[in-house]
Parts: structure tokens; sequence; C-alpha cells
């Protein structure tokens, strides 16, 4: 089940890397007339990528808390021993 976890957590790494570089080519994408149709259409790909990386935020949050909740425990250590 954590080979499971693992592979989805390399999922989301590769899309979140993904978002970031859609992000940093958007700017030169960006429209001179900012009344064009063509800047509307900019803006809402830009605030959909914005949302899509808040998404795959939230996707790392949950795989790394399964991922810590998953993981064996800490072997105790005997009482007295160093």
């Amino acid at each position: 089940m954590v080979d499971r976890f693992l592979e989805l957590a390399i999922h989301v790494k590769l899309a979140s890397e993904a978002v970031v570089e859609a992000a940093e080519q958007l700017p030169a994408l960006r429209p001179d007339d900012p009344r064009s149709a063509a800047a509307d259409a900019w803006s809402r790909l830009a605030d959909e990528i914005m949302a899509l990386n808040v998404q795959v935020g939230f996707m790392e949050r949950l795989l790394r808390t399964v991922m810590r909740e998953s993981a064996p425990a800490p072997s105790a250590r005997v009482s007295g021993s160093h």
C-alpha cells in the first residue's frame, strides 16, 4: 500500500513541477491590450493555474499525511539502554 502512495506522490510532484513551469511561461503570453478578449482568456488561464496549484498543494499535504501515518513506528528504546 505504501508503494501506491509513493507512486501517487511522484505523480503529484511531477504535476506540481508542470504547474510551476506553466506559471513561469505565462507572462510571455500576456496580450498587449488589457481590454481584449485574449486578455480576458489570459486572466482566466492565470486564475486556473493558481487554482490548480492550490489543489496540487492539498494533494501533496494529504499524501504526506498518509505516508507519515503509514510509516512504521520507531522502535522503542529499552529502559536503561543508550
